[in-house]
């Protein structure tokens, strides 16, 4: 490596500085020679420099060579210029050297300092780039290494996608097969549902005539018996009205003749003919009451008939569309229509709302939400309660027992943009498919479905979301 000694010594500190700092100090003890590659201490080191045979020198014959000192007597020989203009310029050469080596040994000596510190910064920075290529080469080694087991990585994703898809191609085909086998199970299913429904509906039609049947005799009998009570009034009132004047006229006997003994036996026995009237009036009452309560009996019986029929109207219904659509998502919203005509019939005859059944997932539990809206127990009369059911279903041997779920209960307010639904979290629990279920029940308030905008068109919206 050469360097320029015209370069100044802020050049060499500014390059110096800008080097990257170490925190190992290297002290050399020996430096080389730029012109003749030997190695010498610090101390012989100037004096070498002034007597270097290949320091390079002008000729002083001004033939405008640089030759060794080493070789300059040769050259001198060998010069085209004249012997005595060579001695001529050899001693003024000699004489301007021995004036000048003073001078010259200092800038060598300063030369020779900053040489030193650039040769010192040369070596820090050979260090540097030493420890930057070991440092790259174990870079290169980590990067091999990873370079390596990524590629180790890469053949064992590729043999396991392989395996993959080899194992997937074979659950494809198998569950295509499971698939065919549930379409014709499904299939099989449907055609016994189909017979089941059509001996329900005759069942239903063959309920229907007899209820029909029954009705007639009952409105037929209540006919007869409204008949009865009305004569029995009738002719109960015209027997009062009887007594009150036959009373009347034994008082007025009475008032003439007090004294009579034969009006004394005759007030004995108007006294017990009176009581005698009294129990028969008493007895008409207690049947009277008793022809109401059956008359109620029927009625309530009649409704309850009434509703069963309705109830299994819906149940077909809703079979048949189970049969075509089946809501398995856990989620549906029911409409309550002509909720004050439900409520005064709750009120009357306890009656339930059920809700169509649904599902919690595709062959899941088959649930129903029951719901009292006069309530039940000592919460009647002031609450709505429901409770969510699990019914018995087709794939209960499939499913995991016991069941436990959770589902969200919500009252839709129907104000729009500005609603805010009423939420209850109800919990399902059941043991198993044939065990008989404990409800859960929850109560809402009737202030709170008046409040608000929860009833709307004499409808309330039930909303049930079965949770993952």
């Amino acid at each position: 490596m050469s360097f320029n000694k015209a370069e100044s010594k802020e050049d060499i500190s500014e390059r110096t500085c800008n080097q990257p700092k170490s925190t190992t100090i290297i002290k050399y003890e020996k430096s080389s020679c730029l012109f003749c590659n030997e190695w010498f201490d610090a101390q012989t080191f100037t004096e070498h420099l002034i007597h270097c045979g290949q320091v390079l020198e002008e000729c002083p014959n001004t033939c405008n060579v640089f030759i060794p000192r080493i070789r300059m007597r040769a050259h001198l020989k060998e010069c085209p210029r004249s012997k005595q203009h060579v001695n001529h310029r050899l001693s003024a050469n000699i004489e301007r050297l021995e004036h000048s080596v003073d001078h010259r040994v200092q800038v060598l000596e300063q030369d020779i300092g900053m040489i030193r510190s650039v040769l010192n910064e040369e070596i820090r920075q050979r260090l540097h780039l030493i420890t930057d290529v070991g440092n790259i080469r174990k870079q290169n080694q980590v990067v091999e290494d990873w370079t390596r087991g990524t590629d180790d990585n890469v053949n064992g994703l590729k043999r396991q996608l392989e395996e993959e898809t080899a194992q997937r191609i074979f659950t494809d085909e198998q569950c295509q097969n499971d698939f065919q086998y549930c379409c014709n199970l499904t299939q099989s299913l449907k055609d016994q549902v189909q017979m089941q429904l059509d001996d329900t509906q005759k069942h239903i039609n063959q309920l229907s005539l007899d209820v029909s049947y029954h009705q007639n005799q009952l409105n037929d009998n209540i006919m007869k018996l409204e008949e009865i009570v009305f004569e029995n009034e009738r002719s109960n009132r015209e027997k009062f009205l009887q007594i009150d004047d036959f009373l009347k006229q034994i008082n007025e006997d009475l008032k003439a003749k007090l004294v009579s003994s034969d009006d004394i036996t005759k007030q004995a026995t108007l006294d017990y003919e009176v009581k005698s009237v009294k129990n028969i009036v008493c007895e008409t009452e207690e049947r009277c009451d008793k022809l109401e309560n059956i008359i109620l009996d029927i009625d309530r019986k009649l409704h309850e008939t009434m509703q069963t029929v309705g109830e299994l109207e819906n149940h077909l219904a809703m079979h048949q569309r189970i049969t075509s659509v089946q809501n398995i998502r856990g989620h549906f919203i029911w409409r309550i229509k002509d909720y004050s005509k439900q409520l005064d019939e709750a009120k009357q005859y306890d009656t339930i709302l059920h809700s169509p059944m649904f599902s919690n997932k595709a062959f899941g539990y088959a649930l129903r939400l029951d719901i009292y809206l006069n309530g039940k127990g000592t919460w009647k009369g002031r609450n709505l309660i429901a409770c969510l059911n699990v019914l018995p279903g087709e794939y209960d041997p499939l499913l995991p027992w016991p069941c436990r779920l959770q589902a969200e209960v919500i009252i839709r307010d129907q104000a729009g943009a500005e609603a805010q639904d009423y939420v209850k979290t109800v919990q399902v629990r059941k043991k198993s498919d044939d065990f008989i279920q404990s409800n859960q029940y929850f109560h809402i308030p009737h202030k709170v479905i008046t409040s608000r905008n929860y009833l709307r068109n004499d409808s309330l919206f039930v909303e049930v979301r079965v949770l993952k």
